[in-house]
């Protein structure tokens, strides 16, 4: 059963096309036209592009200065206001909501992102490097407090690992079907895996420290990562890259 807002994904595809957009991104912001003499639309987000994600029927990208959103698969963008210098890091959907972490906070849309709010997550912290929900089941990664939960859709908070989470960056994947099981990257251990909802983690394997992370919503055993694009068809057990020979 399909959860408002969720993203069904071919991750391979998903991947491919973030790395794509992260090795062919532009310090500058301008139009450029193609071969066919049609002009693509581009938006300023930096030099560093750090996420694309497709959320329902629209695409988002955000980098260190700014964010932007395309409702015809890429065609034209139009900038995000409320993200702009927010160096967004990562993206997730609730049931109800579309949620952005980023290097100065939180933040949230209830109109499937076409307008976004800052908001509080935990006390004095404001800083996200990785965030990842399955319906209202949402994990948040902090360099100030470590992991945080949250089981209404982003709205209170606990903290549920003091331990991990500083380093984390990206995107976690939360299993749809057992929100327990949670996978995210550590940028200085590699992939790493919880089933006790982030109370304890161990090794996954695969490449080191890929920020991009994707699975099939329908099929938790493919996942696909951004580092030199690598894939798992055994939910982890083994890795493989489409391209090299």
């Amino acid at each position: 059963m399909e959860r408002s807002y969720e993203t069904k994904r071919h991750v391979l595809i998903g991947i491919l096309a973030i790395t794509a957009l992260i090795t062919g991104s532009s310090s500058q912001a301008n139009a450029a036209s193609n071969p066919q003499g049609s002009t693509m639309i581009h938006i300023f987000v930096g030099g560093d592009l750090h996420v694309m994600s497709v959320l329902g029927n629209r695409y988002f990208v955000t980098g260190h200065n700014g964010g932007g959103m395309s409702d015809n698969g890429g065609k034209s963008w139009t900038s995000i206001p409320a993200l702009k210098d927010a160096d967004v890091m990562s993206w997730t959907t609730t049931s109800k909501s579309i949620l952005a972490g980023a290097h100065i906070g939180l933040f949230k849309s209830m109109d499937k992102g076409a307008t976004f709010k800052q908001i509080k997550f935990y006390q004095s912290a404001s800083d996200v490097h990785a965030i990842g929900a399955a319906g209202n089941y949402v994990y948040l990664a902090s360099p100030q407090v470590g992991l945080l939960k949250s089981n209404d859709g982003g709205v209170t908070w606990k903290i549920q690992n003091t331990k991990v989470g500083q380093n984390f960056m990206g995107s976690i994947l939360v299993d749809s079907k057992n929100p327990k099981r949670i996978i995210s990257s550590d940028m200085s251990m590699g992939l790493m895996i919880s089933t006790d909802s982030g109370v304890t983690w161990s090794p996954f394997g695969g490449p080191a420290s890929p920020m991009a992370l994707g699975w099939d919503s329908n099929n938790a055993k493919l996942i696909g990562t951004s580092a030199q694009i690598y894939t798992s068809v055994d939910a982890g057990k083994s890795w493989q890259s489409p391209l090299k020979k």
